[in-house]
């Protein structure tokens, strides 16, 4: 969209710059080609430089956040870019990393939702990362669980050709890092590490990836790789919706409505760039129309979806609704939440994660002895019949105790709810 300043799904018209901001020319070299091509048999025209940001090292942790930047195999310059949180159906690991928490993921697809899009850009491609072992055993494992064959091949690993870290390999190229951590700035700085260090005489072999039996998804759900803070819940809940047809004209039609949504409003300009879209497509204005309204009504399925509509969520609603001129469609009320005034004296009380006060870090026996003044009964799990309230860092955790809870219908408050009413 011209209206709005958004990063580009590709770049291949962009000049690429050097850590040292020079300007990097296509290679047009006839003996540097003919040698890469003696490399690679299959005469791969990428390499796919990926970076995940996970729960964990070991075998039963999941991505939470993955990124490829595909590169153009000879003149090394950046020709598309794939980035989004991934819900690892579990607690997001070491938040202080990675950024990312819970409310975050509780709208990302999980990884059998994105294994497609993944797919099209890995099969074939030669697999970079800043540690090649750790990323393609990390995706291995997940097309592994879905019953998905998948081979990394022998990749290019930047890590092993500078032997430094990310940061410490870029500062040393001239090569800015703003974010670590974030898959994407990740991915990116290794793509332009990769320009600098690659060794074309190495033996390198593309990735294979098995068949995929599951549909391509193009939703994700993307963070602003300069933004610190964390996702609205506003961005979370249209994430969450699932595009409501199979149809590629209409899934066009509604992915490029998503970057228009991006702000909540639709300009005259995007406007009419979404008709001439449309007209492109094929799709009448009675399609059109119908397809804004059953976009809504998946944003308000999925505001829906944990039995709770906030405030935010319903002024979501209304703000899609006014952008897509729908003025007709019932917008649903806020739910009443439990607050800890009415939490009866001597009721059961069962923490989950821990608290951040003035800088400080609060455990469960902080919180614990908290309670008990308060006239609460700590407990240490979630039963049905033995617990009255959760108590949680985040209420979107997806811990096993805030399953259980969602699971009999026991109400879960925020540590901050908790402090606040002890007040």
């Amino acid at each position: 969209m011209t209206a709005k300043s958004k990063s580009p799904k590709t770049t291949k018209d962009r000049p690429r710059r050097d850590g040292r901001g020079l300007a990097r020319n296509r290679v047009t070299s006839v003996s540097r080609k003919k040698r890469f091509t003696k490399i690679f048999q299959r005469e791969p025209e990428n390499f796919v430089v990926v970076d995940c940001e996970t729960t964990g090292f070991g075998r039963k942790d999941r991505i939470v956040e993955v990124a490829l930047v595909v590169v153009d195999s000879l003149s090394l310059e950046i020709v598309d870019e794939y980035e989004t949180l991934v819900n690892p159906e579990r607690d997001p690991g070491p938040v202080g990393v990675h950024g990312v928490t819970p409310t975050m993921l509780e709208a990302a697809p999980n990884f059998g939702e994105v294994a497609a899009a993944l797919s099209r850009r890995l099969n074939g491609s030669v697999f970079v990362a800043h540690n090649l072992a750790f990323d393609s055993r990390m995706l291995g494992q997940e097309f592994s669980r879905l019953g998905v064959g998948f081979d990394a091949g022998s990749g290019f690993c930047t890590l092993r050709a500078t032997s430094e870290k990310l940061n410490v390999a870029c500062e040393r190229f001239g090569i800015e890092l703003s974010s670590q951590h974030r898959a994407l700035a990740d991915a990116r700085a290794t793509a332009s590490l990769l320009r600098n260090v690659l060794d074309r005489d190495e033996q390198m072999a593309a990735v294979s990836v098995g068949f995929i039996d599951l549909p391509a998804n193009p939703r994700t759900l993307r963070r602003e790789i300069n933004n610190n803070e964390m996702v609205s819940e506003m961005v979370r809940v249209i994430s969450l919706a699932h595009y409501p047809y199979s149809d590629e004209a209409l899934l066009q039609y509604l992915d490029t409505l998503d970057w228009a949504l991006d702000d909540l409003v639709i300009s005259e300009v995007e406007r009419a760039q979404m008709d001439q879209l449309a007209s492109e497509l094929g799709i009448s204005p009675e399609q059109q129309d119908r397809a804004h309204r059953q976009y809504l009504r998946s944003i308000i399925s999925a505001a829906r979806r944990d039995a709770i509509v906030t405030e935010a969520e319903q002024q979501l609603i209304s703000q899609v609704a006014a952008a897509l001129g729908i003025m007709d469609e019932e917008i649903p009320e806020v739910t009443e939440t439990l607050s800890l005034s009415s939490i009866e004296q001597g009721s059961r009380i069962c923490f989950t994660g821990t608290a951040i006060v003035d800088g400080e870090q609060l455990g469960r026996t902080e919180l614990e002895e908290l309670a008990t003044e308060a006239g609460l009964q700590p407990v240490a799990n979630v039963s049905k019949k033995g617990c009255d309230v959760l108590v949680a860092a985040d209420p979107s955790s997806m811990s096993g105790k805030a399953k259980k809870a969602r699971g009999f219908d026991i109400p879960i408050v925020s540590i901050d709810e908790f402090l606040e009413g002890l007040v």
